[in-house]
């Protein structure tokens, strides 16, 4: 027997074959639909910029001027152990990808005997106060909370602003008063252990204002630390030379002044800047006491101004300071 497979049967057109297709033979099965494009996240949104200003507010000596000078990773606020070193308002700024934090060194409060300067600096420090977005109150927990603390307590009492608490020199191990400090946590809408010192926990700081600051854009350029004027520093690094060298020794009534800042060059064609200053005493005596015999003190305070000048201008510097007396400088 002979089998037979019909294909197609054909009929000739011209030069061409046309197949007629058997419509009982098999079709090749269709070949399975693509899948559907996975859908393409989009990336989250980015968080918003965020600026504003934080005040370093707290009782004098509890550590805001090298709080400030960490943070920013600059020598700002001139540091001795003296009370009311800061007289200014000085203002730092510290940048984040999230945000920009222009932070506030006010004058620290103090008891003592009443006197038109430190009036002065704690009006000029309340003042701040209702300018700034966040109070940052820097506490030191290696002290006992004593009157300065309460007299800050009580101002802060009085802001709406709202308020951290950084609880300073977390390095030091004896930090006996610290619970005191914790008991009050519910004052403050963050609290923070860091140690200005050692540059620990700054981050948790910074995170802890950002949140609270609202958005806005940058007010500084990148990368810029400060509004302080070169011959502002000058003027502050004399100053701070004065207390360290005197200790406790020579009152509050100094000034600074700067005569003359010249940018030159020496022999051998380097810059080096050269700074005449002037310190102010209110009498004879203290005049005396700031030079110093053989003039050892002035030339203390000399060289060790001029030093952190040339940390400051990163070339050389040549000081010339002079001594001279101002009866009318304020109490």
């Amino acid at each position: 027997m002979t089998a037979t497979i019909t294909v197609a049967s054909a009929r000739r057109v011209g030069e061409f074959h046309c197949v007629q297709p058997n419509e009982n033979a098999e079709r090749p099965a269709a070949s399975p639909s693509p899948p559907p494009p996975t859908p393409v996240e989009s990336a989250a949104p980015a968080p918003p910029f965020r600026c504003g200003t934080a005040a370093l507010v707290g009782r004098t000596n509890a550590g805001k001027s090298t709080l400030l000078n960490a943070l920013v990773g600059a020598k700002l606020a001139i540091v001795t152990p003296r009370p009311q070193t800061t007289r200014h308002t000085i203002e730092g700024v510290v940048h984040r990808p999230a945000g920009q934090i222009v932070f506030v060194d006010t004058p620290g409060f103090f008891k003592t005997r009443a006197s038109s300067l430190v009036e002065t600096l704690h009006k000029r420090a309340k003042g701040k106060l209702a300018e700034v977005d966040v109070i940052v109150h820097v506490a030191d927990p290696t002290r006992p909370v004593g009157e300065e603390d309460n007299i800050v307590l009580r101002v802060l009492a009085k802001q709406t602003r709202p308020k951290i608490l950084c609880l300073n020199k977390a390095d030091v191990p004896q930090r006996r008063f610290r619970a005191p400090w914790l008991e009050r946590r519910g004052d403050y809408a963050a609290v923070v252990e860091v140690s200005a010192k050692a540059r620990e926990n700054l981050d948790a700081l910074v995170t802890a204002i950002l949140k609270l600051l609202p958005e806005a854009p940058p007010r500084f350029s990148a990368g810029q630390t400060s509004e302080l004027t070169r011959d502002f520093q000058l003027t502050e690094l004399i100053r701070e030379q004065v207390y360290l060298q005197t200790a406790q020794e020579l009152p509050y009534r100094t000034a600074i002044q700067l005569e003359s800042v010249e940018e030159a060059t020496t022999p051998e064609g380097r810059p080096v800047l050269r700074v005449r200053g002037v310190i102010f005493a209110p009498n004879d005596r203290q005049q005396r006491m700031l030079i110093g015999v053989k003039a050892t003190r002035i030339k203390a305070i000399r060289e060790a101004a001029q030093w952190q000048m040339r940390k400051l201008v990163k070339h050389k510097v040549a000081l010339a300071l002079e001594v001279r007396v101002n009866p009318h400088l304020p109490h």
